[in-house]
Formats: structure tokens, sequence, C-alpha cells
């Protein structure tokens, strides 16, 4: 299986879910990823497996198996969540955006509650974008 780059990955909504508890807590059992997730929705644990299998073949997980028992597989995300939001983000812009990122983002800034500490980082962040623009 070849390996795929940050760039080439796409992960489903569902497939989201199986990651963030894997961001949270790598190195779970596929009954672990399943009742952690099964908190917020109703899946069978036979959909968890298979959203595993997919993240698996994508290169976005990897997995380990128990010492004592072969047939316990624990799985760690090979990509960190920074890096795949990063590359969501780039595809999002590029497919829904078209242009209009800055109207899209005042928005979500607007409709989203944000720290003291997430604003003082978004000014940066601006800062440092019109200094690189001059």
């Amino acid at each position: 299986m070849a390996k795929k780059t940050n760039r080439q990955l796409q992960i489903s909504e569902a497939e989201w879910q199986v990651m963030k508890v894997l961001w949270l807590k790598p190195g779970l059992t596929a009954s672990q990823v399943s009742a952690e997730v099964a908190r917020e929705n109703k899946w069978s644990d036979g959909t968890i497996r298979t959203y595993l299998r997919r993240l698996l073949d994508k290169g976005a997980l990897r997995f380990e198996q128990d010492k004592s028992d072969s047939r316990i597989y624990y799985y760690f995300p090979i990509i960190d969540e920074s890096s795949a939001l990063e590359t969501e983000s780039k595809s999002f812009l590029k497919r829904i955006i078209k242009g209009k990122a800055g109207l899209v983002l005042a928005s979500l800034i607007q409709e989203t509650d944000l720290s003291d500490r997430e604003i003082s980082e978004l000014e940066n962040i601006l800062k440092q974008r019109r200094d690189k623009s001059k």
C-alpha cells in the first residue's frame, strides 16, 4: 500500500469522528474506539471497524498487534490533527469559497465564541499577513 501525503488524504465526516477519538487517545483498540465514538453517534461496532479499515487504507492510521493476543490491534494516527485540519481547510477553500475567503472568515469569526487567546492569535496572524503583503 502506497502511503498518501496529507495533501492527497481526504477524510469523510464520519471518519473525522474516529480520527478525533484517536488524536485524543492514541493506541486504543477497535472496541475502545467504538465505545468512544458511540458516546456521540449511534453507529454499530461494525460501522466503526469499517471506518478504521478505510483510514488504514488511506494511510491516516497505523496499527500494532498485541504481543500476547494477535487478535487485538491498537490504532494510532499517522497524521496529526493540525496537518489534517490545514489540508481540509485548503480543500474547502479551493472547492467552496473560490475567492471569497474574507467574507467566510468574517462570518465564522462573528458566529464563533472565541477566547481572548484565540482572538490574540487571529490578530497576530492578520498582522503577519498584512506585513507580508507590504
